[in-house]
């Protein structure tokens, strides 16, 4: 094994540079932690901009059709009444002078509108001739006025905005809203999808920092439970810190975007990060206690934990990696930041923390204890001595429960169900999420399919037709989930007294007299157009399969009703992207988890060139995974874009349990000579430091569990259970397992070394049979 000596001399020799260099760093990564931008849950976090699906729903959707629609809803005894009318007629006036708001729909505008095209005014006219403007507008109010007691208000924005421009649009439409003057005994309610994300990105920003700040109170906790046979128990969570402060520098220098997924990857590095810190900081007080100088302990401590925990680090960072494999980029995201945080936090916990013990220790020497003293005086050292010895003694036993309970694990995970529905990741008691699931009681269900219509003339009366037939087949065929269908050929055949006219001079006269609102909704230019198929609330009715089957029914239809010759017809909408999401979810996580596995195991087979020593770490770790299946699915929980990471963590962080566990064990031996005795050992001294990490991971990632998002709840609570998983098998499973095959090892060298004698000797006689003839 490669020997860092020097490096611990080093670290001696220099610990002004050190802390220099630590200063530096952490004034220029708070300068570029100021650039990490927040990011909600938009199109670009579900599905990568080089993908089909992208271009297709953003390029050709969104950019031609999709507006995020603000909504004011009014509600009165008749919000069809002249005074209520006004009142939101000058409100939509108001709202089409601000900047960025390029469409308004309203029932005030439906009225003015028509009083215009016979008086020449646009106003609100007599309650008789409000009436009678309505009775005659046919279903299209019907979207914004099911009753006379509820109508709504859609200002459209473009979804392109930056986070600033929605904030200050939404700031203008609430003193709009005020400056309407609606009469008494009118409420009126901002709600819609912008004005939703808008206060999740603000629970989110302000419930961020409370997390993490409950995560360092619980870590401190932590360490004062387990950690407190050595000085300065509480060191390790600085150094943490530190490595999180440059790690957040790291984030601002390459433009990665802070979100409800890539925050979970702090209390992951907090977690994983005190570990490294722990390791050196328990090895220094060990080597101490033992009576060794202090220049000699630190270059011991470097020299024999430096590595190993370099060693650790790869392997976590290898089941981080696997992420990067996902096609979801938010995935990606949080595997990114994971690998950039843990390189920070090792950095951080060998070159500070080192220095910062030296120098603490050198200013205020512990009394010197006799050379060769090596009780570490750890009652849980003890307690963990006692557990490996157990589970040694009855080594089939506890293979036999771990495989059988993994088994049964695996199996109950493939009947895990996925979270389809985003608005259930978010807290249930936000107040626009009560204001949209109000709105939705009186208008429906706002999920939809779109089918984009691509020819050189959409407005042609043969594509007219064939749209409006196909509108139709889908009401007919799919009455039981399909609400309603719009397109531009709705309209055309409303204005033609029911049927869609076949002069096409006639169709644009009609297509340029509608609302320009209705004519940007559904028609862009005359080569696109959309076809809007309302299915309520699937999404949370019918989850991942049933969404899929609808989905893949839909194009069943189109398939079967084949537009005419020039026509190009694709699905897409956010029901299709989420869909595609979800089942990347769903089969990625399986993928990611296996791909993790060979590349630990590759990697340790590279760096030890052992197979067993490869092995070692990895098979404990199917163990874990299988128990969390089970866990996940009697627990009642579903999976996330968080907890499909689950797999990639497990391995990550129960292996560096497993390969810390192991390279003090094999330098244990090195020194005892016996199996049995060099584990005693290992487990007395290191099970409290693993311990001590341990409890901290668990109790950082407790932390997560008072998040309002259940997104991120939840997925501190599986993580807490894995962490826990991962420490009983390192001190149970993974013992057994080390014990065996080094036994089996040394059965198996003395058995060649035996066959090996016996060939000698074979090959002596033979030589001194024909020597003697």
């Amino acid at each position: 094994m490669i020997s860092l000596e020097r490096l611990g001399v080093w670290i001696t020799k220099n610990p002004i540079i050190i802390i220099a260099v630590a200063v530096l760093l952490t004034l220029v990564s708070v300068h570029y932690a100021q650039q990490v931008e927040s990011q909600g849950m938009t199109t670009d976090t579900f599905v990568s901009k080089d993908s089909a699906l992208y271009q297709l729903y953003d390029h050709l959707y969104q950019e031609n059709f999709a507006v995020d629609g603000n909504v004011i809803l009014i509600e009165g005894d008749d919000v069809a009444k002249a005074d209520a009318l006004s009142a939101g007629l000058r409100l939509s006036d108001h709202m089409k002078q601000v900047h960025n708001v390029v469409s308004v729909q309203s029932i005030a505008d439906i009225v003015a509108e028509a009083e215009y095209q016979s008086s020449g005014t646009r106003r609100i006219p007599s309650q008789e001739k409000i009436d009678e403007i309505l009775a005659s507008a046919g279903s299209s109010i019907q979207g914004l006025m099911p009753d006379r007691r509820h109508a709504r208000m859609i200002v459209g924005m473009p979804t392109t905005l930056k986070e600033p421009q929605r904030k200050e649009l939404l700031v203008e439409l609430n003193n709009a809203v005020d400056f309407a003057e609606f009469p008494a005994g009118y409420s009126t309610t901002v709600t819609g999808d912008p004005s939703f994300q808008a206060a999740i990105q603000e629970v989110m920003n302000n419930s961020n920092g409370s997390v993490l700040a409950l995560c360092g109170v619980l870590m401190i906790v932590a360490l004062l439970l387990v950690f407190r046979h050595v000085r300065w128990p509480l060191l390790p969570i600085p150094i943490v810190f530190l490595g999180i402060i440059w790690t957040f520098g790291a984030m601002g220098l390459l433009h990665l975007p802070m979100s409800m997924v890539t925050f979970a990857a702090f209390p992951i590095m907090i977690g994983i990060g005190i570990d490294y810190a722990i390791q050196f900081h328990n090895r220094i007080d060990e080597e101490l206690v033992k009576g060794k100088p202090l220049v000699e302990a630190v270059i011991s401590t470097v020299n024999h934990v430096a590595l190993p925990v370099i060693i650790a680090l790869v392997v976590t960072e290898a089941g981080f990696v696997a992420l990067l494999s996902s096609t979801v980029p938010m995935i990606k995201d949080f595997g990114m930041v994971c690998i950039i945080g843990l390189v920070m936090c090792y950095l951080s916990a060998l070159f500070v923390n080192v220095t910062v013990l030296y120098l603490s220790e050198r200013k205020s020497p512990r009394k010197r204890k006799a050379e060769g003293h090596s009780k570490d005086g750890s009652a849980i050292g003890a307690f963990i001595e006692n557990v490996a010895n157990f589970c040694v003694g009855r080594w089939k036993a506890v293979l036999a429960v771990a495989l059988i309970l993994a088994l049964a694990g695996n199996y109950a995970d493939t009947l895990v169900p996925i979270e389809t529905d985003t608005k259930n990741y978010i807290p249930q008691d936000l107040s626009p999420l009560i204001d949209l699931k109000h709105m939705k009681a009186f208008f429906g269900g706002t999920d939809s399919l779109k089918f984009l219509v691509q020819a050189d003339d959409v407005t042609d009366p043969e594509n007219l037709m064939w749209i409006d037939d196909f509108s139709n087949y889908l009401i007919n065929s799919r009455e039981d989930r399909t609400e309603s269908v719009t397109s531009i050929a709705t309209y055309v055949k409303e204005a033609g007294g029911g049927e869609i006219p076949d002069d096409r001079t006639q169709i644009r006269e009609i297509i340029a007299s509608l609302p320009k609102a209705v004519q940007d909704t559904y028609l862009s230019g005359h080569n696109l157009a959309i076809v809007d198929v309302n299915i309520g609330d699937a999404q949370t009715n019918l989850g991942t399969e049933g969404m899929a089957r609808l989905i893949k029914s839909y194009e069943d239809d189109l398939a079967w009703m084949t537009p005419p010759p020039g026509i190009s017809v694709r699905i897409t909408g956010q029901p299709v992207l989420m869909s595609t999401v979800m089942d990347a979810l769903t089969s990625g996580r399986i993928e990611m988890s296996l791909l993790g596995l060979v590349m630990i195991f590759i990697l340790l087979l590279v760096i030890y060139r052992d197979l067993i020593k490869a092995l070692l770490p990895v098979l404990p770790m199917l163990v874990v995974i299988g128990w969390m299946g089970g866990v996940m699915y009697y627990g009642g929980l579903k999976y996330t874009p968080l907890t499909a990471t689950l797999g990639a963590l497990i391995l990550g962080v129960g292996s560096e349990y497993a390969i810390l566990m192991m390279e003090r064990f094999y330098e244990e031996l090195q020194n005892v000579g016996d199996p049995y005795e060099a584990l005693k050992i290992t487990a007395n001294r290191i099970g409290s430091a693993l311990v001590a990490s341990g409890a901290a991971v668990a109790f950082g990632f407790a932390a997560l569990m008072s998040s309002p998002f259940n997104i991120i709840s939840n997925f501190g609570l599986v993580t807490v259970l894995s962490i826990v998983f991962a420490l009983i098998t390192t001190f149970t499973v993974f013992v057994v397992l080390m014990i065996r095959m080094e036994i089996h090892r040394e059965v198996v060298e003395n058995a060649k070394q035996e066959l090996k004698k016996a060939i000698a000797l074979i090959n002596d006689q033979s030589r001194r049979r024909i020597n003697g003839n």
